[in-house]
């Protein structure tokens, strides 16, 4: 189980990482907009967010307490980024939705790492 628990957060990362870097990757572009990877890395990320969680909770021998407080603050960024990629993805120049989804996934990386 430990090995699909792996393989589930390095999909997850991966996600998050499309996200981050098609957001980064146009801070200099004149136009802003989401792009295929970051609604396919917003996807991703859900998905697999929500099967790691599901995974920990069914399966008695990892050892790790889960806090749902984290997991719930987590699922409503990702809903809400998952959203704005959706309805951004056919766009051509979409500044405030992708900023949102930019900062967003940043704050949900910050949640990640800094709330213990």
């Amino acid at each position: 189980m430990q090995a699909l628990a792996n393989v589930l957060v390095f999909l997850h990362l991966l996600g998050m990482a499309a996200i981050v870097g098609g957001f980064l990757f146009q801070l200099r572009s004149p136009i802003k907009r989401v792009s295929p990877g970051m609604w396919h890395g917003s996807l991703l990320s859900l998905i697999t967010g929500l099967a790691i969680v599901g995974l920990y909770e069914s399966v008695d021998s990892f050892d790790e307490p889960i806090n749902h407080v984290k997991i719930g603050v987590k699922l409503a960024l990702s809903l809400v980024i998952a959203i704005l990629a959706f309805m951004g993805r056919k766009r051509e120049d979409w500044r405030t939705g992708w900023l949102s989804v930019g900062l967003l996934a940043i704050a949900a990386v910050a949640v990640a790492v800094f709330w213990q």
